[in-house]
């Protein structure tokens, strides 16, 4: 089932998430959350999340840094739904009936476009099922059971999809790069709040936000090289190539590349942005 359809996007979210890099985001759960796997058998690729509180004045205030793979945590276990969770960001305290992701179909705002605009799995395959990610290559994986969803991020560039065989192509003049997921809490009831639950050293650690008119919070989620030299004789790896090493499922037939024909100004993956992916068709 694809998203529901949100026609509307907030430009003053109390919580923006990003998602930037190897992930596959996926619903899960009768629609109602989003499972995003983080692609953890990419060379050189590295997991780093941070939250940062955004205040108006004066720097970012750093609230958590996590570097490399998670480990799973136990928290919200469900023998039910036996997904393997390194992170959970979970939203309560909201009215009934108003919780639970969302695609947005609108236009062009301050936050992005419409989640459309990202690559779907699914229709890059022809409306194809990607099948089942594999358990090892993309978990520990994150949950989020709340949030507007959107592309938050496009490389303007000449660049095609070509496929590994038989070389049919799709041009492209955009690339979409970042997912991004906002959340709106009501300042004024500390009910509410968005909290992260995680696995630290060993023990599980939770950080509650909290809505505000003073600040706000940002949630990166990185799948990307730490560091990558703006060095035009670099070879290009592909990024597709490196998803179907998680989609055994996928047929040889069916797989593809992007090729980049002109120099991406943007950091990324040796030169060729990460994007992060949606597993089924948004709205």
């Amino acid at each position: 089932m694809p998203f529901t359809p949100q026609t509307t996007l907030d430009s003053s979210p109390s919580i923006r998430i990003f998602f930037i890099g190897l992930n596959i985001l996926q619903l899960t759960d009768n629609d109602t959350r989003i499972q995003a796997f983080v692609h953890n058998s990419s060379p050189q690729h590295q997991l780093t999340i941070e939250t940062r509180r955004k205040r108006r004045n004066g720097p970012d205030q750093l609230m958590m840094r996590h570097v490399g793979p998670l480990s799973l945590t136990n928290h919200d276990f469900d023998p039910a739904h036996p997904h393997s969770f390194g992170l959970m960001i979970q939203t309560f305290g909201l009215p009934g009936g108003t919780k639970g992701v969302t695609g947005y179909t609108g236009g062009l705002t301050s936050e992005g476009t419409k989640l459309s605009d990202s690559f779907s799995l699914t229709k890059l395959l022809g409306n194809k099922s990607p099948g089942s990610v594999e358990h090892a290559g993309g978990t520990p994986s994150i949950l989020i059971d709340h949030g507007v969803f959107y592309t938050a991020a496009k490389v303007t560039t000449q660049a095609q999809l070509k496929k590994n065989i038989g070389g049919g192509t799709t041009d492209l003049a955009e690339v979409p790069t970042v997912i991004g997921a906002n959340i709106k809490l009501d300042p004024t009831n500390p009910a509410q709040n968005t909290t992260l639950f995680w696995r630290q050293d060993g023990t599980e650690v939770f950080l509650p936000l909290q809505g505000s008119n003073d600040f706000t919070y940002q949630i990166y989620v990185i799948n990307e090289p730490l560091f990558e030299p703006d060095d035009p004789s670099l070879p290009r790896h592909g990024e597709f190539t490196e998803y179907f090493k998680i989609l055994p499922d996928v047929a040889e037939t069916d797989k593809f590349e992007i090729q980049f024909l002109q120099v991406i100004p943007d950091r990324g993956s040796t030169r060729a942005p990460c994007m992060s992916v949606l597993y089924d068709p948004a709205p």
